[in-house]
């Protein structure tokens, strides 16, 4: 299963294309959104919209593309869910771990323990990405929605 993300194209590069997409959360099905603030804490510190590197594809190539015309993309359920448990599981892991290593006898040394592993895992964690440790995972292109022709934008059949 994917999750897919329909966008704007706004440059072309040799084998992908950069798209604009509004950052959508899964605030508008959850039933608690009314009175959770990430919905408000997210749309305070990031903008609506972003840009995504989409790679070629099976389905459809990046020369078949225009600027201005609507993408489908699509990036395998599967990588998400393994990069979310790695990025809230390792911590919590390395957390508990240390906190059992140095707690002893001591509440505060095991609540000290914990969050120094947690704040060590997530370093880890950054610096691995930056080395690009993890490997590169982008998106890939499905489907051309709408293509902009001379300014005009008219609806592709597929």
């Amino acid at each position: 299963m994917n999750i897919v993300e329909v966008g704007r194209v706004v440059a072309l590069e040799t084998g992908a294309v950069w798209v604009e997409t509004i950052r959508s959360s899964a605030c508008g099905s959850c039933a608690a959104r009314s009175g959770c603030g990430h919905r408000t804490l997210a749309g305070i510190l990031t903008s609506d919209k972003g840009l995504v590197r989409a790679r070629d594809s099976q389905a459809l190539k990046a020369q078949d593309c225009s600027v201005n015309d609507r993408v489908e993309i699509s990036i395998p359920s599967s990588i998400l869910s393994v990069g979310a448990l790695t990025l809230y599981g390792v911590p919590l892991v390395a957390g508990i771990t240390v906190a059992m290593m140095v707690g002893g006898d001591s509440d505060t040394r095991a609540a000290g323990g914990f969050f120094a592993g947690l704040l060590g895992a997530f370093v880890a964690l950054r610096w691995m990405s930056s080395q690009s440790l993890f490997g590169t995972v982008e998106p890939s292109l499905e489907r051309i929605v709408e293509t902009a022709n001379d300014g005009s934008i008219i609806q592709v059949e597929t």
